[in-house]
């Protein structure tokens, strides 16, 4: 037998890729299962984007392309940045990546070293604490708390930096908490940067997805200087509904894009030309397309919120300003007993419970540092989320 590394052994696989693998065994065994786990968007992309694809392939673009992109890519995404946000952003500051999941490897191989410590905020996308462990860097959890909306603790953030500190992740709109940051709070982290010359990685890849007149802040925008900082993580994926196209990109000091293509250069090298044609298109599409999507999220949140506010053992708490997701507390259904005579104690056994009494998919909280949630996605459509939301309903006033 092949024994594989302590490395790899230390660390869990994707809590979100998980449950999808479960919810597509068990529709293939033939149960109807209401798919709530997804992190992507149900929308179709902007025409343009396919178009371009198929346009790519009938003028035989199937060679490699360079390690840090096509040139006409990192310059449209220079170009979306200064035009959008008025950063002074040059192609070499652009890296294409294997969309916005390798961007941040790359980052987390290519800015720490063994014992760095990453300062990141909890509830948190799944694989930035991974990621660290296999640069063998240390992530240093600060907790948010439900009834504040998830908004980060600053002060606890600072308590938390030591001589070992490195760096902070920020994520706004958040996943899995659909957290907008508010600005006092982002530019009080910014000083903190400054003070003890971190730098920042700021995950914007819900950047566009946001309700209520609420708007996301692009990082650097705050004030000036914080661009030699900060490193912006983005992609196609979610604004653009591409998220199987797989072309994200970072937005970085040159010796950074530098640092990431050596490793690139040794893992995937240059992504698909094919791909890379079809986010030109996206990104130099008229933002119009993403209306109706949003009206639609903004529909569907309304309706999963006022549905799970009705739902003894469930506490919304604050609504989400972004992304596409609720992350609602379920202890209140810790300690109840299933027809099965099982009883629920951790959000593994909830979302266990839900899928198979109920036939919903949602993620636990656990693979996001918090255990007392689930996340529940919103991106798909009214009819069978208004379904799903029945059928959890149902499922939990059988519990005794």
């Amino acid at each position: 037998m092949i024994a594989c590394s302590q490395r790899v052994s230390s660390i869990p696989a994707s809590a979100t890729l998980a449950i999808k693998a479960r919810a597509r065994e068990l529709s293939e065994a033939g149960h109807d299962i209401i798919d709530l786990s997804a992190g992507e968007p149900d929308g179709n992309p902007p025409p343009e984007a396919g178009l371009a694809g198929i346009q790519a392939i009938e003028n035989g673009e199937h060679r490699y392309t360079p390690v840090p992109g096509m040139p006409a890519l990192r310059s449209s995404i220079a170009q979306m940045y200064r035009a959008r946000h008025g950063l002074a952003i040059e192609p070499d500051r652009v890296m294409v990546t294997m969309g916005g999941k390798q961007a941040l490897y790359n980052l987390a191989l290519a800015l720490f070293n063994p014992g760095d410590e990453v300062i990141l905020f909890a509830p948190h996308w799944v694989s930035y604490m991974p990621q660290l462990q296999l640069a063998e860097a240390r992530g240093v959890v600060v907790p948010t708390r439900p009834e504040d909306g998830f908004q980060p603790d600053v002060e606890a953030a600072r308590a938390a930096v030591t001589e070992r500190t490195r760096a902070i992740i920020i994520n706004s709109p958040g996943n899995p908490t659909g957290c907008v940051i508010e600005r006092d709070r982002l530019e009080a982290l910014a000083t903190l940067a400054e003070e003890h010359d971190l730098v920042v990685i700021s995950d914007e890849i819900y950047d566009a997805i946001t309700y209520d007149d609420a708007s996301s802040c692009c990082f650097p925008t705050l004030r000036e200087g914080l661009l030699d900082r900060t490193v912006i993580i983005n992609a196609v994926s979610k604004t653009y509904a591409m998220t199987g196209w797989r072309v994200g990109w970072m937005v970085a000091p040159p010796e950074v894009v530098r640092a990431c293509c050596k490793i690139q250069s040794h893992s995937t090298s240059g992504v698909c030309a094919v791909n890379q044609r079809a986010a030109i298109a996206a990104i130099e599409a008229p933002r119009s397309f993403l209306d109706p999507i949003l009206t639609a999220l903004s529909r569907r949140r309304k309706l999963l919120a006022e549905g799970l506010d009705e739902t003894p053992g469930v506490e919304v708490g604050p609504r989400p300003q972004g992304a596409f997701y609720l992350f609602p507390r379920v202890d209140g259904l810790f300690g109840r007993t299933t027809p099965g005579g099982a009883q629920l104690s951790s959000s593994l056994d909830v979302a266990d419970f839900f899928i198979n009494e109920a036939g919903v998919a949602v993620v636990p909280g656990e693979g996001f540092g918090e255990p007392r949630c689930v996340r529940i996605s919103y991106a798909t459509s009214y009819e069978r989320l208004e379904q799903g939301l029945q059928r959890l309903q149902q499922a939990i006033s059988k519990l005794s």
